[in-house]
C-alpha cells in the first residue's frame, strides 16, 4: 500500500501544479538577475521584457576586470575548499566515533558538541576574534577557515554520527574479529558506507563558505584577501549607477553556487533526509 500510495502522491496533479507554480516563483529571481546582467540602465527601467534587446556582454566584462572578481573568487576557492577539506576529516571520525565506539561520558560530550549549533555567531564573534588576532590570522585566509571550520563542525558531527549510527555493528565487529584496527574498520568499511552523508556535509560546507559574508568582512580587511561577498559590497559602492554591471557581477557570484548545487543535488537532498531521519 505504501509504494501505491507514494505513487499517487507524486502523479497526483495538483500537487504536481502546485511544486510547478512554487518552483516557478523560486526561479523568477534568479531569472530576473541573470537577464538584467545582460541590459544597460535605460533597458532595465525602460523595458518590461524579461529578455533583453541587445544583450550586454561587457557588463560582465566589467565586473570581472574592473570589480577585481578574479582574485576574489581564487580567495573564495581556496577558503572553501579548505573549509569543506577540514570540516569533513574532523566531523566523519568525531561522529564515528560518537556512534561506534564506547567513549566515556559520550553522551555529555556529544550534546556539548550539539550546544554549538544552537549558538548564533553574534554571541560569540567578540572572543572568536580575539583568538584569531592572538593566533595571528587577522587579514589571512587561514584565520577565516578555521573559524568556519570552528562554527561548522558541530552540525557536521551531529549529521555523521547519525549515519554511523544507522550502520550495522555486525559490520565493526567482524572486522575486529578479523584483527582490523579501528581506523582500519573507520576507513576501509565505515567511510565507503557512509558516502551519501559525507556528499551531503561537502555540499553543505562548500556552500555555506562560498556565500559566508559576516565573517569575512570582520577579518578580511585587504582587497588581496576578501571575499566574492565583500567584493560584491564594494563593487557595489563603486558602481551604485550601473546596475547592469551590478547584476553581472551577483551572476557571477552564484554561478558557482548553482552548478555545485545542480550536479550533486540528488547526494545533497538525499544525505541531508536520511541524516534526518537516522539522527
Amino acid at each position: 500500500m505504501k509504494p501505491l500510495r507514494r505513487l499517487s502522491q507524486e502523479t497526483n496533479p495538483v500537487i504536481f501544479t502546485a511544486l510547478l507554480v512554487i518552483t516557478t516563483i523560486s526561479l523568477i529571481p534568479f531569472l530576473w538577475v541573470i537577464a538584467n546582467a545582460f541590459k544597460d540602465n535605460t533597458e532595465i527601467f525602460g523595458s518590461a521584457s524579461l529578455l533583453p534587446d541587445a544583450w550586454k556582454v561587457e557588463n560582465f566584462r566589467k565586473a570581472w576586470m574592473g570589480g577585481q572578481f578574479g582574485v576574489y573568487f581564487l580567495n573564495t576557492f581556496i577558503v572553501a575548499l579548505a573549509t569543506t577539506a577540514i570540516s569533513v576529516a574532523v566531523a566523519a571520525p568525531a561522529g564515528y566515533a560518537f556512534a561506534k565506539t564506547q567513549l566515556r561520558h559520550a553522551s555529555a560530550l556529544f550534546y556539548l558538541y550539539l550546544f554549538g549549533i544552537t549558538l548564533p555567531i553574534e554571541s560569540i564573534i567578540v572572543p572568536l576574534f580575539y583568538q584569531i588576532k592572538d593566533m595571528g590570522l587577522v587579514n589571512s585566509l587561514w584565520g577565516l577557515i578555521l573559524a568556519l571550520v570552528g562554527t561548522g563542525v558541530p552540525f557536521g558531527v551531529y549529521l555523521m554520527r547519525s549515519f554511523f549510527r544507522d550502520l550495522p555493528d555486525a559490520l565493526a565487529e567482524a572486522a575486529r574479529i578479523d584483527g582490523a584496527s579501528e581506523w582500519g574498520i573507520f576507513f576501509r568499511i565505515m567511510m565507503p558506507l557512509a558516502k551519501p552523508g559525507l556528499l551531503a556535509l561537502g555540499v553543505f560546507s562548500f556552500l555555506s563558505a562560498w556565500n559566508e559574508f559576516f565573517l569575512s568582512i570582520l577579518l578580511l580587511l585587504n582587497d588581496d584577501t576578501r571575499t566574492i561577498p565583500i567584493g560584491l559590497v564594494q563593487f557595489r559602492e563603486q558602481n551604485m549607477s550601473d546596475y547592469g554591471a551590478l547584476f553581472a557581477a551577483i551572476t557571477l557570484a552564484i554561478i558557482p553556487s548553482i552548478l555545485i548545487y545542480i550536479v550533486l543535488q540528488r547526494q545533497f537532498i538525499s544525505g541531508l533526509a536520511a541524516g534526518a531521519t537516522k539522527g
